[in-house]
């Protein structure tokens, strides 16, 4: 492992990222909106982003000799571009470029580390062993099974248990953006999680105190009141399952400490 992950080798995957974090900054300037993109593949603005990412992951790569990696970034960011070129407009093309873009982003990762890999000779025995460590080591999963509990099944839970209530709410009086307090719950339950592993439940205080302060308009109105108390609902419980699966993470991560 300590091959793998040397000062130098970390120098190289870093330029890496960091030079696709600038190709990825670059693509979504204005200058793009003016530009048609009418075309799968041989549009001019995916060509000239294929470009700009090949050209700068190699400059910044430092392997002058190394002519195949502009290549294979061009040609790999181009047609993995293009397979997420879709005409149509409305709520289901917006769905699928959101999925596009998360799946765009983890492919650009894979063909990074795939190149990085080349870059700086990594054999398969090292990069066995690396994956061996990483997928025999438990914390690693408990940390990464409380972190989808929190995100996926509690929110099922949640929704299953406020649904009386949900019910007694007309579909008119919801005001907000679609999927939004789905999100929120989300994010602030690891948000908590986070604060509890880390021993910082100071931190979840302000963040229940931050939310009640944005809340309280809503509770005083008495039109919004019925929504305004099942949301409330809804936080208590979602920082309730955070906070106790924080509890039980951290009680398990130290019955793993010599």
């Amino acid at each position: 492992m300590n091959a793998i992950f040397n000062q130098n080798n970390l120098l190289v995957l870093f330029r890496l990222i960091s030079a696709h974090m600038i190709v990825e900054w670059i693509c979504r300037l204005d200058f793009w909106k003016h530009m048609k993109s009418d075309k799968k593949w041989l549009s001019k603005t995916r060509i000239l982003q294929g470009l700009i990412a090949a050209i700068l992951l190699y400059v910044c790569s430092g392997y002058w000799g190394s002519i195949w990696l502009p290549l294979i970034i061009f040609i790999t960011r181009t047609g993995i571009d293009g397979l997420g070129y879709k005409k149509g407009k409305g709520k289901k093309e917006a769905n699928h470029q959101v999925l596009f873009h998360t799946f765009k982003q983890l492919a650009y990762l894979l063909i990074i580390l795939g190149c990085w890999a080349a870059l700086v000779h990594i054999n398969i025995s090292d990069l066995t062993a690396v994956l061996t460590s990483v997928t025999s080591n438990t914390k690693l999963w408990i940390l990464g099974l409380s972190y989808i509990i929190v995100v996926f099944p509690a929110g099922v839970w949640i929704g299953k248990i406020t649904e009386p209530w949900r019910k007694e709410l007309a579909e008119s009086q919801f005001q907000g953006l679609e999927k939004a307090g789905l999100w929120m719950g989300r994010l602030e339950r690891i948000l908590i999680l986070t604060f509890v592993i880390l021993d910082h439940y100071d931190a979840i205080g302000f963040l229940i105190a931050a939310k009640s302060i944005f809340r309280f308009g809503e509770i005083n109105t008495s039109k919004n009141r019925k929504e305004a108390e099942y949301i409330l609902i809804g936080t208590m419980l979602s920082f309730v399952i955070a906070i106790l699966i924080g509890i039980l993470s951290t009680w398990l991560l130290k019955q793993l400490q010599p």
